[in-house]
C-alpha cells in the first residue's frame, strides 16, 4: 500500500489485447498516445501467434495471458482489448477476477449473432493476403477464431464480473453500439462511450481518442469493496 507521503502511487500495468486480424504491433499509436507514465505489455494471445497450431479456444487464450502475467510477477493489471481481445479480457474477469483491475473493452465478441459471424467471415475472406501477412496473421487462423465463437455464449457469467468496465464503440459501428449497451445491462459496474468518427476497429481507426478515454477511466480512483472496509 502507498504511504501517506506518496500521493501518486504507480499505476497498475496495462495489458493491451489486439483484435481479430491484428497483431500486437497495432497498439503502437495507442501506446504513443498513452505516454510513458504507465507500464504496458501487448502479448500475442494463445492460438493467434503465427507459429501456433491453427485453432482457437477462448479459455486457453485467457489462461495464456494469465500465465504471462504471473511469469512477470504481475499480481493485478488493467486491460484494454478490442474484438476478440476484449472477449479474452472479459473471460479473465470471470475466471481470474483477482488479476483484473479495470477493463476498457472495444467491440467485444460476446454472443455474436450468426449473421454477424457470417459478415465477419465474408469480410475476412475479402482482406488481401498481403495485408494479413504484413500484420503477421493468417486467414485460416482468423477464420478459426470465428468458428470457435459460433457456440460461445458467455453472457450469464458476466453478471459475476465486479471489475469497473468501460465499453467503447465506434459511431459508425451500429452493431457495436447495440452490443455495448446490451453488455452494460449485464455488467454491474459499467458505462458506455462512443467515438463518433470510428468504426469497429477502434485501436486502428481512432487510437488517440481510444487512449484518451482509457486514460480518464483508468485514472479514476478505485472504490473499495465493502468486504475490504474495516469496521468502525
Amino acid at each position: 500500500m502507498p504511504s501517506a507521503s506518496d500521493p501518486s502511487p504507480r499505476p497498475r500495468p496495462l495489458v493491451l489485447l489486439h483484435g481479430l486480424g491484428q497483431s500486437p504491433i497495432v497498439w503502437q499509436d495507442v501506446v504513443s498516445a498513452l505516454g510513458a507514465g504507465r507500464p504496458m505489455t501487448a502479448p500475442w494471445m494463445r492460438g493467434l501467434k503465427p507459429k501456433d497450431p491453427v485453432g482457437f479456444d477462448l479459455a486457453a487464450a485467457a489462461g495464456g495471458v494469465a500465465d504471462d502475467l504471473e511469469l512477470q510477477g504481475i499480481r493485478q493489471a488493467d486491460f484494454l482489448g478490442v474484438s476478440v481481445g476484449a472477449s479474452v479480457a472479459l473471460r479473465l474477469a470471470v475466471e481470474r477476477p483477482e488479476l483484473v483491475g479495470r477493463l476498457v473493452l472495444g467491440s467485444p465478441l460476446v454472443r455474436p449473432s450468426k449473421g454477424a459471424l457470417r459478415m465477419q467471415r465474408l469480410a475476412m475472406r475479402l482482406v488481401p493476403e498481403s495485408k494479413l501477412v504484413d500484420a503477421g496473421v493468417s486467414r485460416p487462423r482468423m477464420l478459426a477464431v470465428l468458428d470457435a465463437l459460433k457456440g460461445f455464449d458467455g453472457t450469464e457469467s458476466l453478471r459475476d464480473v465486479t471489475a469497473p468496465t468501460l465499453l467503447v464503440a465506434g459511431g459508425r459501428d451500429k452493431a457495436g453500439i447495440a452490443a455495448a449497451q446490451q453488455l452494460a445491462g449485464l455488467l454491474a459496474h459499467s458505462e458506455v462511450a462512443v467515438i463518433e468518427a470510428a468504426g469497429s476497429v477502434l485501436n486502428a481507426d481512432a487510437p488517440r481518442e481510444l487512449a484518451d478515454l482509457a486514460t480518464r477511466f483508468l485514472d479514476l480512483p478505485d472504490v473499495p469493496d465493502a468486504a475490504d472496509v474495516p469496521d468502525a
